[in-house]
């Protein structure tokens, strides 16, 4: 059964006017008398909604003195009145039922990479690490809810939705030759990330009383890309064309974040209309080359890192 945030202090003050009227008796009729109506009408009360609401206080008084335990702190209290046990899923009658919806789409990719190259000549074409990575998203999460009325809970709508994309690499290159070292120990690195897809949630009504009822819609949209690359020769004849660190990252954002939420009326609580979006994008590179040559080094050790990033995307957030 429902239990009151003051049911502790109702039943103090119960227990303190019982001991008085064991005191003295008769001569406290007429508090009696106070203290089982108090100035409402029980029938009103336990019947009629709006009158509850209007006289909640009182009304949660003459009841609890009517009925004691039997009384759950509620209007329509099912264990006064059987013919009100039958409340939709959706309206949370005792606790924090409602509607809540959790989309995501995800996508993830991670690449790490080692190579090592010890030769007593030369070294050519050895010991290169090349990623490439693409991610490419049409997919979209879209949520209806109506209704999730709560009742002292936190019912209500509540709609999570998200779009993720994450890429990962991580490179490591090593060489050491005793004579040259060509076209070797290079790091090539190249991530894609492309999203058209969109969120979108419908939320209407989200009615909570006395509880948070209300619409929650969290949305976002967060694509990221990390780039690590090192890389080392040492080579006792020349160095040509090695140890080069590239990074191309690029991102591109189409998709949306729509909501429309109506009603969201919440009383003595924290119900409303509330929403949360996010576009967010995040690029990443870190690159670190070392040369020793005893001889000439052409075109070595160079670090080199493209990021592009275009969003396209929206927020749009309708609230009544």
């Amino acid at each position: 059964m429902l239990k009151s945030n003051n049911t502790k202090l109702t039943a103090v003050l119960a227990v303190t006017v019982f001991a008085t009227l064991m005191t003295f008796g008769p001569t406290t009729s007429n508090f009696q008398n106070a203290f089982a109506h108090y100035g409402v009408d029980i029938d009103q009360c336990k019947d009629d909604e709006d009158y509850y609401e209007d006289n909640e206080e009182a009304c949660d008084k003459n009841l609890r003195a009517h009925y004691g335990d039997d009384y759950d702190g509620d209007f329509g209290s099912k264990t006064i009145d059987e013919d009100d046990d039958n409340d939709d899923n959706d309206n949370g009658g005792n606790g924090g039922n409602g509607n809540s919806a959790s989309q995501g789409i995800g996508q993830s990719q991670s690449s790490s990479q080692n190579s090592q190259c010890v030769s007593g000549d030369d070294t050519n074409d050895s010991c290169n690490n090349v990623s490439v990575q693409n991610q490419d998203n049409d997919g979209n999460n879209a949520a209806a809810q109506d209704g999730g009325n709560g009742k002292k809970g936190k019912g209500g709508n509540d709609a999570d939705q998200g779009i993720g994309q994450s890429q990962s690499s991580k490179q490591n290159s090593q060489c050491v030759s005793g004579d040259d070292t060509n076209d070797s120990c290079n790091n090539v690195s190249v991530q894609n990330q492309d999203n058209d897809g969109n969120n979108a949630a419908a939320q209407d009504g989200g009615n909570g009383k006395k509880g948070n009822g209300g619409n929650d819609a969290d949305q976002g949209i967060g694509q990221s890309q990390s780039s690590k690359q090192n890389s080392q020769c040492v080579s006792g004849g020349s160095l040509g064309n090695s140890c080069n660190n590239v990074s191309v990252q690029n991102q591109d954002n189409d998709g949306n974040n729509a909501a429309a939420q109506d009603g969201g009326n919440g009383k003595k609580g924290n119900g409303g209309n509330d929403a949360d979006q996010g576009i967010g994008q995040d690029q990443d590179s870190e690159q670190n080359s070392q040369c020793v040559s005893g001889e000439d080094a052409t075109v070595s050790c160079n670090n080199v890192s493209f990021q592009n990033q275009v969003n396209s995307g929206n927020n749009a957030l309708a609230q009544d």
